[in-house]
């Protein structure tokens, strides 16, 4: 299967401002064919946000963790330290946690290529970024003016270097962002026993 590359758009602009009845700061929604070749399903998101919440669900959703990026050093600001990528998904819709230094150069999330360096580790409750990635599928997904479009949100304490990423299952970004099997829940495992 061929994948576009990360500058085709399915529509003009790329970037849209997402809209709806109760309008917050807005996410960056994007129409990228690499993010969503298809169409995502609000309920397949509804049902992959109830996976986040299942998967980490043992773990303190106020507490602060340290996230870090494949390859890099773990424990620098004294938290409790968990791997990235994250991948938590439904049917056609995927929620990944990750650190944007953990994206191959050239596959930037839009509005990031100027940036030439990004922090390998920072720092986020679970309830946060449940949270953002509620907004992102609200904004992005259920509320888009256009149709179901993909989308994400900068993320972190320390320097935002983080992200909260909504795109089409099996899309181009979804393999291109390599995540350990431990850490890629579908909603079929049995969560008593992930820590």
């Amino acid at each position: 299967m061929a994948y576009a590359s990360p500058l085709d758009t399915i529509s003009q602009p790329s970037l849209v401002s997402a809209t709806g009845p109760n309008p917050r700061p807005l996410k960056t929604c994007v129409s990228l064919k690499s993010w969503s070749i298809d169409r995502i399903e609000a309920r397949d998101c509804g049902a992959a946000l109830e996976t986040f919440r299942r998967a980490e669900g043992a773990k303190d959703g106020s507490r602060k963790f340290e996230f870090y990026a494949p390859g890099a050093q773990p424990g620098t600001s004294g938290r409790l330290a968990l791997g990235t990528p994250r991948k938590y998904s439904w049917n056609s819709c995927t929620i990944t946690v990750g650190m944007l230094a953990g994206v191959p150069g050239g596959y930037l999330p839009p509005g990031l290529h100027f940036k030439q360096h990004f922090a390998p580790v920072d720092v986020a409750t679970l309830d946060e970024l449940r949270q953002a990635a509620r907004e992102v599928v609200e904004d992005c997904v259920e509320w888009s003016p256009h149709k179901p479009l993909a989308g994400w949100q900068p993320m972190g304490e320390l320097s935002q270097d983080m992200g909260v990423f909504v795109w089409r299952t099996g899309s181009f970004m979804d393999h291109l962002v390599r995540v350990p099997e431990a850490l890629a829940f579908d909603g079929s495992e049995n969560f008593t026993a992930i820590t």
